[in-house]
This record gives C-alpha cells, sequence and structure tokens, in this order.
C-alpha cells in the first residue's frame, strides 16, 4: 500500500465530513479526528495503523479529490461549438499536484505553431482531454 499523507490528511481536516462519520465508517475514534481538527493534535502522531484505515478507505473510492476546472471546461467546450479545434490540442501541465496524484491541465493550444516559447505541450485528442478535465472536476 503507498500512503499519500497529502491525500489522508485532507480527509481527516475536511469538515464538511462529520467526524462521527469517520468514526463510523473508519473505526477511528472521533475525539481524534476534532483533535487533529482543533490543532490539539498533529498528524505525524497518529499511528500507521489509523494513517494505513484512512488511505485504504481512499483507495477503495470513498472519496474523490477534484481540480477546479470549471472556466476551462466552459473555455473548450465553446471553442468545440465554435468549430476552432480540431481532433488533438496541445495541453500545458502544471505542477505535480500531491492530491490528484498528476500535474493538472493549465491551457491547451490549437496547434503546433501557437505553442509559446518555454511552454511544454503534449499532443493529445480533444475529446480526452475534456474527458480528463471534466473526471477531475467532478466532485462526488
Amino acid at each position: 500500500m503507498k500512503i499519500n499523507t497529502t491525500r489522508v490528511e485532507m480527509v481527516l481536516m475536511n469538515r464538511a465530513i462529520p467526524a462521527n462519520y469517520l468514526e463510523k465508517e473508519l473505526g477511528i475514534n472521533r475525539s481524534t479526528i476534532t483533535r487533529l481538527r482543533n490543532g490539539e493534535r498533529k498528524l505525524e502522531n497518529l499511528t500507521l495503523e489509523t494513517i494505513m484505515i484512512v488511505q485504504k478507505w481512499i483507495d477503495e473510492g470513498n472519496y474523490r479529490f477534484s481540480y477546479d476546472y470549471s472556466e476551462l471546461i466552459e473555455e473548450l467546450e465553446e471553442d468545440i461549438a465554435e468549430g476552432l479545434t480540431g481532433n488533438y490540442l496541445f495541453i500545458v501541465r502544471g505542477e505535480y499536484n500531491e492530491a490528484l496524484e498528476k500535474c493538472p491541465i493549465i491551457d491547451y493550444y490549437y496547434s503546433k505553431e501557437e505553442i509559446e516559447g518555454g511552454d511544454l505541450a503534449e499532443k493529445v485528442l480533444t475529446e480526452a482531454v475534456l474527458d480528463e478535465m471534466k473526471q477531475d472536476n467532478a466532485i462526488l
């Protein structure tokens, strides 16, 4: 099992998930979660077993990490509707995102000739670009 401490911390610190729900789902004492959220306890002081329980819960698909692509999706869908794109786009990715466990798409070009100096771009099917952004944008 690979443990992503960023993801584990995001789950435990997410106040939108009630501590009593996590206690029921994971078997982790609610007071442990509350103390962590209130800064009375540090993540690095949790037991490895506790961290592994949270990671397993994440790995089983019980929590989804998202990236806000709303504006870029809207822009790309408009470009597609206007016929500005072809079958392929040249995408630029940003810095590695620990929660997503990948580099998110931050921009795109219609053709190789448009790529600005210094940008590294990869050629990807337009449909695949839109699908990736929609999947990462989804909050379940």
